[in-house]
């Protein structure tokens, strides 16, 4: 009876301890998923990516994270997102609406997201209205004492327009980006 109890107990903790599938894993890969007209279309990365440091609105060291590409037959779609480059400083940042803009970013504060669509033939997309940025999810993935990786989650939307030739281009997507930030 008593191997009949400590099997139901294995069975059991390991039944509570299985893969946790609500996306809060410590993995270090990112996703950048953008839908147009009804076709979703996803680019993965194993690894945080690069980016470069600048300065937040603020004045204060900043990072410009870039998320991976899509490239289709006809667009190619990228966003980059800033942050806070000192953990001291990103430690009080929270889930919630944010900046987007559909230009490249320049001084722009914490979790401003920059989306780009690109056509490969034809004009440029170069006016962005009706975007909404939302991050859903804050995650500390690790930490030693110069370095902490975070897994930042969220969504956008927004509507590109080329001036010259009047096309338009609505997307929805959603990322997940893989970041580090560093102590003072």
């Amino acid at each position: 009876m008593k191997k009949l109890l400590y099997l139901f107990l294995a069975i059991l903790i390991l039944g509570c301890s299985s893969d946790d599938s609500d996306g809060s894993s410590n993995s270090t890969e990112m996703y950048f998923r953008v839908t147009v007209d009804g076709q979703t279309y996803e680019e993965t990365s194993p690894a945080f990516g690069s980016g470069y440091n600048t300065e937040d609105c603020n004045g204060n060291l900043a990072f410009e994270q870039f998320l991976p590409e899509v490239d289709t037959a006809s667009h190619w779609y990228s966003g980059d997102l800033s942050h806070y480059y000192l953990t001291s400083d990103f430690q009080g940042a929270s889930t919630g609406s944010y900046p987007v803009k559909g230009d490249y970013l320049d001084n722009d504060c914490n979790f401003t997201l920059a989306l780009w669509v690109q056509p490969l033939n034809g004009s440029d997309y170069d006016n962005f209205s009706n975007g909404t940025h939302n991050i859903t999810r804050i995650n500390q993935i690790s930490s030693n004492n110069n370095e902490t990786l975070w897994a930042i989650e969220g969504n956008f939307s927004g509507t590109f327009e080329s001036s010259f030739s009047g096309e338009t281009i609505s997307l929805t997507g959603s990322y997940r980006a893989v970041l580090a930030t560093y102590q003072d």
